[in-house]
């Protein structure tokens, strides 16, 4: 399990609205927008493309940044908060050609590559993933997100031992990691350590009560120590927060009560 960083804190509007002269009948008009000026429009239209972002409007925000790099196709948070959009619509082709832009234009911007390495894992693309987020970590060596990241896909490509390294920087960089915390737990579960995956799943959701995942993992393990009731009740809880899950905990329950015959 991943996340990606959220759009960038919005930078102070400047106009609350434009308009523009096209054409006027029969009268030539001759004018010259300023470089601040310009800059204020696009930071404008990137303001509001945050807040339409925030509010689920993927289509409207992309359509917005679009105008604000047209006004500044130098401003690379432009394309860094176009891409998460695109990537939240599952256009990740297109989110990765945006933090492509915004690393040419800032190579020091670390959420650039956590990012795309997240729209690489998506594809399947795993060295390539794995290559970004080593990037992300070179620049901002504390930077948590990026290491629980990299253990995702490491943990993807089976490598448990080096998945758990990064898992363990997560936590390190930040102890409030309950994703880090949940992901660790599934490590230490696949290896059959089953003490400490529930000790894991357990920090997860006092960090974070509503973490249904953590909940339906701990519920796992404790179908495998044939803790029925405690089982019972994690799943219980995991689907009274979120019940999309259910048929992921049903089949995966299947999978692990097979494991124990």
């Amino acid at each position: 399990m991943r996340n990606t960083a959220l759009p960038a804190t919005r930078v102070k509007n400047i106009c609350d609205h434009l308009s523009f002269l096209l054409t006027v009948p029969l009268l030539v008009v001759s004018c010259s927008v300023s470089q601040a000026q310009t800059s204020s429009f696009a930071k404008t239209y990137h303001n509001r493309a945050t807040e339409r972002y925030a509010k689920g409007d993927l289509d409207g925000a992309i359509a917005d940044y679009s105008i604000a790099i047209t006004f500044d196709p130098r401003m690379a948070l432009a394309y860094f908060d176009r891409g998460n959009a695109r990537k939240a619509k599952g256009d990740l082709d297109a989110a990765i050609d945006d933090y492509s832009r915004a690393i040419e234009l800032n190579p020091r911007h670390a959420a650039s590559y956590n990012n795309r390495g997240n729209a690489w894992q998506d594809k399947g693309e795993l060295a390539k993933a794995i290559s970004d987020f080593d990037m992300a970590i070179k620049i901002s060596p504390r930077f948590a997100l990026a290491y629980n990241n990299r253990g995702s896909a490491r943990q993807e490509q089976r490598d448990l031992g080096k998945a758990l390294e990064d898992f363990n920087q997560a936590i390190k960089f930040d102890p409030r990691a309950a994703l880090a915390y949940n992901n660790r737990g599934v490590v230490w579960f696949t290896r059959g350590d089953l003490d400490k995956a529930i000790g894991d799943f357990s920090k997860a959701i006092e960090i974070n009560p509503r973490y249904a995942s953590a909940f339906l993992n701990r519920g796992l393990v404790e179908v495998r120590q044939d803790k029925t009731a405690e089982a019972e009740k994690d799943f219980d809880q995991c689907l009274k927060l979120n019940r999309a899950l259910k048929v992921s905990l049903e089949e995966s329950v299947k999978r692990v009560e097979q494991q124990r015959k």
